[in-house]
């Protein structure tokens, strides 16, 4: 085994336990709702109208996010072995180690082909 496989193994299991999945959820969930809930609408004739936009986005919004919440809930509960924490958390190993045994080796190439 090189010195690349360990040096990834290593990254793989700190991020796996570094990582914070409900930090990355939420701010998936925020993007998601960016995307899916319009923002404010041009052109309200007083502030009576703009208020009541506001409100109507804003129970929209949180509408959206009940139902992705529970989408998550309703996973987690179908597929307890695998539920989207622990996705993220291979992914977010998964990353670490492919950056880190790319980056390892192309320091040890670039040695390599100085000599």
């Amino acid at each position: 085994m090189g010195m690349d496989c360990v040096l990834g193994q290593v990254a793989f299991l700190y991020a796996f336990n570094q990582v914070k999945p409900a930090v990355i959820i939420d701010k998936v969930i925020d993007f998601a709702l960016d995307i899916l809930v319009p923002g404010k609408r041009v052109g309200d004739s007083n502030w009576w109208s703009h208020g009541w936009k506001m409100i109507e986005q804003h129970a929209d919004r949180t509408s959206k996010e009940l139902d992705i919440r529970g989408d998550l809930r309703r996973w987690d509960e179908e597929f307890p072995f695998f539920s989207h924490e622990l996705i993220i958390r291979y992914a977010a190993g998964f990353f670490a180690s492919t950056i880190v045994m790319t980056v390892y080796n192309e320091l040890r190439g670039g040695r390599m082909r100085k000599r």
